[in-house]
């Protein structure tokens, strides 16, 4: 059997094997290795119950029970004040989300720069004023995080003296000097929207200034140009008086005008009826 007649073999026997819907061989059967599924069995949670805890006493109950008397908080405002003061570590935080000034600083120190602020930026609305204030504090803060970074610092070697806290004074003056230019960037902002608005309506009321402009122009050279063909034909009608008149004038003087006139006519291929059509419409 020659190779041809080997492919037409195979090429029957695949045919074949198609119309017999492809047997599956021992080859490709895949062996059962019994493998187990991974994880072992979990029991469930009605099964896991909770250690129990020791009883007590009765004695150690009422002991809990006088305890937590001694610790209700403060009961009194001086003893809320002193409360409210606990976590103040070095005042680079808002305090409960408010600005406030630390005792040892001045209050006139900080509405100078507030009022130094306000002049410079010169905000015409509340919510600009707002912005301005925030951007007056964030620039206080930064400013005692400023003095508190120089306390950690030996001038005399140069060197740290207290690394932790100077990381976190250097963190804090980070997020202030951020905090004051986001502000100011946002009144730049919220000013250049209220510009391009202003400008917007100027514009638009500028484009509908032109267009009345425009049309009324429109309107006045219409009406010029028909003044003018009035213009025109009043000074043909009066022309054609004159022309009238002379002609009548003319008729009186010389009794032969008329033979004379229809001559001339007739040389240039006029009719005689002509001048009598426009003495009629005259």
């Amino acid at each position: 059997m020659n190779r041809k007649e080997r492919r037409a073999a195979a090429h029957q026997q695949r045919k074949q094997d198609r119309k017999a819907g492809f047997p599956t061989t021992p080859s490709a059967v895949v062996p059962d290795l019994n493998i187990p599924e991974p994880g072992l069995p979990l029991p469930s949670l009605d099964s896991i119950t909770p250690p129990a805890k020791p009883p007590i006493s009765e004695a150690r109950r009422e002991a809990n029970r006088q305890n937590a008397q001694h610790s209700t908080g403060p009961t009194s405002s001086a003893g809320f004040a002193a409360s409210s003061q606990n976590r103040t570590v070095h005042g680079l935080a808002r305090h409960n989300g408010s600005f406030r000034l630390l005792p040892m600083e001045k209050h006139d120190k900080f509405e100078a720069l507030k009022t130094e602020l306000a002049d410079e930026q010169q905000p015409t609305t509340p919510t600009e004023a707002i912005l301005v204030n925030s951007m007056a504090e964030s620039l206080w803060l930064k400013q005692r995080a400023d003095q508190l970074l120089e306390t950690c610092i030996d001038y005399l070697t140069g060197q740290i003296k207290d690394p932790k806290m100077f990381s976190l004074y250097l963190r804090y003056q980070t997020t202030h000097t951020r905090a004051f230019h986001k502000c100011l960037n946002d009144l730049i902002k919220l000013r250049s929207e209220k510009r391009k608005a202003e400008l917007g309506f100027e514009a638009q009321n500028r484009k509908e200034e032109e267009l009345r402009i425009k049309n009324e122009q429109h309107e006045m050279k219409k009406q010029s140009q028909y003044w003018e063909v009035l213009h025109k034909d009043a000074k043909a009608c009066h022309q054609l008086t004159l022309n009238l008149m002379q002609q009548s004038a003319a008729r009186k003087e010389n009794p032969n005008f008329q033979a004379e006139f229809e001559a001339e006519l007739a040389k240039h291929g006029a009719k005689p009826a002509t001048w009598a059509c426009a003495e009629a419409a005259a």
